[in-house]
Parts: structure tokens; sequence; C-alpha cells
């Protein structure tokens, strides 16, 4: 098991990620576009959001599909 001072920079280079990651994750589930995102996390390429981001990309189909099935019952 590996220990690490408190002011480490591997732990606050960490809690960026793990930032990063919440911000990214967030956009997405508020269907802001992948390639916005992706922009926003210095990408080159939206496919690398989309991989990385795969399950939260996920569950917005299924929100995508809900959205889709109340629509056509109430229309």
């Amino acid at each position: 098991m590996k220990v690490f001072h408190p002011h480490s920079t591997h732990r606050a280079s960490r809690r960026t990620h793990d930032l990063r990651h919440m911000h990214a994750t967030i956009l997405l589930l508020a269907s802001v576009p992948a390639h916005v995102v992706a922009a926003r996390l210095g990408h080159a390429d939206p496919a690398i959001t989309l991989r990385v981001y795969a399950h939260v990309i996920h569950e917005q189909a299924a929100t995508a599909s809900d959205v889709f099935a109340r629509a056509v019952e109430t229309g």
C-alpha cells in the first residue's frame, strides 16, 4: 500500500483529475454536445471524449428514449 504525503503533488493532481471528470460528466448529463465538452477538456478529437465518457452517453440514451416514449404517449 502506498502512503502519500498530505501535500503530495500526486494527491493534488488526482483531485484536479476528479474535478475534470466531474466537470465533463455534469456537462454531458446536462446535454451539452460532446464536441463542446471535448473542446473544454482539450481533446483533439471528440471520439476520445465519447470513449472515456461512454457510460454517461449510455445514460443519456436511456433518458432520450424515456423522453421519446412520453412524447409518443401524449402526442
